[in-house]
């Protein structure tokens, strides 16, 4: 892992546009490792290249506050001007600077330019925050409206508050299962992919990795209307123990009621007298969130499309030496099983042959 100081380095250097290629690629990776890092830089780079001259007296006294901090922290070493921003107050006497000092001075405008760009920009809206489940990880967590998410391996949601328009809005890439507070006046939206997902309390899944050929909503609770960004003016409503399942390609919505042999209660409980609230999970039954409760679950997939699941499910690479078994399909359910039980299991039933190496598993 990059040290803080470097990171700011490159952060630093990719911001004065004197960052080599080799540098941008180091600094890619850890984004890639460190996906908050990337919107630390994405923040300091609009602040950088979106905020005019202060348009306000309190805008402008806050920038000037924030050069203040700057000037003090510097006043012993040597720096060119103000000039991390487009525009340009009043510049400091003419210095030159060196690599780390540009790097510790990006922390501290870092701080300045979030409180700037709120209020310039977002009028004191919360900036977006990032949530990731890594490969062979599953997450649990709330919302700051209260809301209950848990994120499959390989998935991410941006979030931050209410919006300016009273909406809760989430960017989802992955699978996730939402358990959606209610609020009448402000609706809660999961943008996956071209499909808008707007509910207002209800509890429901949604799986849309880059990589899959379908986005699919399984609605568990409540009621949700889905638009498509490709099909401007339709919407699909759905109700509970129904699911949708679009092709990205060719944008053809299929609805298909699934199979509940329970109902599920609501996931945030409260214990009468006592106050007390903990998160009930669905219990495996309804095989679209049954990855919530740890069970990986196929059914007639393909190969490929299963080792694609299965890298996710078990942070593994699977490569195949030949198409012989590409296109045999797969049904299967397990919990608490590890990769290797999985794949004997599924030998079982096709006699291919695989190798497991560390994380890389070799079929032929």
């Amino acid at each position: 892992m990059a040290s803080e100081e470097r990171i700011w380095l490159l952060i630093s250097r990719a911001l004065a546009g004197e960052i080599s290629a080799a540098e941008l690629e180091e600094m890619e990776s850890i984004f890639i490792d460190e996906p908050e890092r990337r919107s630390d830089y994405e923040n300091i780079k609009k602040l950088k290249l979106t905020v005019p001259d202060a348009s306000s007296t309190e805008e402008r006294r806050a920038m000037e506050r924030g050069l203040e901090k700057f000037d003090h922290v510097f006043a012993e070493n040597e720096f060119t001007e103000r000039s991390l921003f487009n525009h340009r107050l009043e510049p400091l006497q003419r210095r030159s600077y060196k690599g780390w000092m540009i790097a510790a001075a990006v922390a501290v405008l870092f701080v300045i330019g979030i409180f700037a760009v709120r209020f310039a920009m977002f009028n004191k809206a919360e900036l977006p925050q990032v949530l990731v489940a890594n490969y062979g990880k599953r997450i649990q967590s709330t919302l700051p409206d209260g809301s209950i998410v848990w994120l499959n391996s390989g998935s991410s949601i941006k979030y931050s508050g209410y919006s300016q328009s009273g909406k809760r809005e989430v960017m989802l890439t992955g699978e996730a299962y939402f358990d959606v507070k209610h609020d009448a006046e402000h609706p809660f939206i999961v943008h996956a992919g071209k499909l808008n997902v707007v509910v207002l309390g209800t509890a429901f899944n949604v799986k849309a990795y880059k990589t899959d050929a379908f986005i699919e909503t399984t609605l568990i609770r409540g009621k949700v209307e889905i638009l498509n960004d490709a099909k401007p003016g339709t919407s699909i409503v759905l109700y509970p123990n129904e699911k949708v399942r679009v092709n990205t390609e060719v944008n053809i919505a299929k609805k298909i009621t699934i199979v509940n042999k329970q109902p599920v209660a609501d996931s945030v409980i409260t214990s009468p007298g006592r106050g007390v609230v903990k998160p009930s999970i669905p219990d495996g039954a309804i095989d679209e969130t049954a990855w919530v409760s740890n069970y990986l679950i196929f059914k007639k997939e393909h190969f490929t499309e299963l080792a694609a699941q299965l890298e996710r499910w078990y942070n593994v690479k699977i490569s195949f030496d030949n198409d012989k078994y590409v296109s045999k399909q797969f049904t299967g359910r397990f919990k608490d099983q590890n990769i290797n039980e999985v794949m004997r299991a599924l030998q079982l039933t096709q006699s291919f042959h695989y190798k497991i190496t560390d994380n890389q598993i070799r079929i032929w």
